[in-house]
């Protein structure tokens, strides 16, 4: 019976079992986000024109390429490793602002690289644009760094920007991992499991305001539907986390839960807890459910649901 453990002893077997990672090969690159740029391959491959392009002809050409490709503009968030979501926004029909010399100065200027909003007055959109690419790095770029392919630049790009997902990826790949787990115990009773709820989504219960609009992992709901326990799941490498943190930050979800009669577990794992003994026993008196993935999986997760919910 882990909850019949002493918070020592249950310290010690947290520490003793901890996952060393929790990374595929799915973690580190995420190919499906590698895309995008493909309707733009026409575009793309005509920009290669510019590689290593004299500085008596760039603008020349560069004048002459948004003359036969003005959705060519649209292929410039893509160099300067805008993230997807800003990408997307302004190509459709956001504008991005660069401010001048001075960062309250009102002196600054808008660039909109939707290719179809290309106005009548040519000369003046291109010289703008023409700026923008000298003041952005770009025209150095084509100059002195590419030599080949504009678009193996995008795709070296575009793995570079995906590796801020990772840290999603690597928190949903541990709740994928324990949601097996978790719904082995529910089945044998008769326990619904909800994922990436709010509780204001949640028929059975009068959420207050603190916590109605929080998305929880998992909601799991008794029977009867007069019992809730909401399991949070994370992962946590060291260099970053801060036990301290987390702790404190679950206990006071804890305590918001309990407002509104929702009792709490934390499973966590990773190698951020190696070394926090004294950290993990303030978590083990502060947090009612504090537990590894491996103590989850050897019976600790289903004693919690039990007393909480049976």
């Amino acid at each position: 019976m882990y909850l019949e453990m002493g918070k020592d002893e249950l310290a010690k077997q947290f520490e003793e079992n901890l996952l060393d990672t929790n990374r595929g090969y799915n973690y580190y690159v995420d190919w499906s986000n590698i895309s995008g740029y493909d309707k733009y391959s026409i575009e793309i491959h005509a920009m290669d024109v510019l590689i290593n392009c004299k500085e008596e002809d760039f603008y020349c050409k560069f004048r002459e390429l948004l003359e036969k490709l003005p959705n060519v503009i649209e292929v410039f968030p893509y160099l300067f490793a805008l993230a997807k979501n800003d990408r997307v926004q302004v190509i459709k029909n956001g504008e991005l602002k660069i401010i001048g010399t001075e960062i309250d100065s009102e002196n600054f200027e808008t660039f909109n690289f939707n290719g179809k909003r290309l106005k009548e007055n040519f000369c003046e959109e291109v010289l703008g644009y023409y700026n923008f690419f000298c003041n952005m790095g770009l025209k150095d770029l084509f100059q002195n760094l590419l030599e080949k392919s504009v678009q193996d630049y995008i795709v070296g790009v575009l793995v570079g920007l995906d590796s801020n997902g990772r840290k999603n990826r690597g928190g949903t790949a541990f709740e994928l991992a324990c949601e097996p787990m978790i719904r082995e115990i529910c089945e044998r009773h008769n326990i619904t499991v909800l994922t990436q709820k709010t509780f204001k989504s949640v028929n059975c219960i009068s959420s207050n305001d603190v916590i109605a609009n929080r998305k929880a992992d998992f909601i799991l709901i008794n029977e009867n539907e007069t019992k809730l326990m909401n399991i949070e799941v994370n992962f946590f490498n060291g260099g970053g986390s801060k036990p301290e943190e987390i702790i404190n930050s679950y206990i006071q979800r804890q305590d918001a839960l309990s407002t509104a009669g929702i009792s709490f577990c934390l499973l966590t794992d990773g190698n951020c807890w190696k070394g926090t003994t004294n950290q993990l026993k303030v978590g083990l008196n502060g947090l009612k459910y504090l537990m590894n993935f491996n103590l989850a999986k050897k019976g600790m997760l289903e004693e919690a649901i039990i007393r909480e919910l049976c």
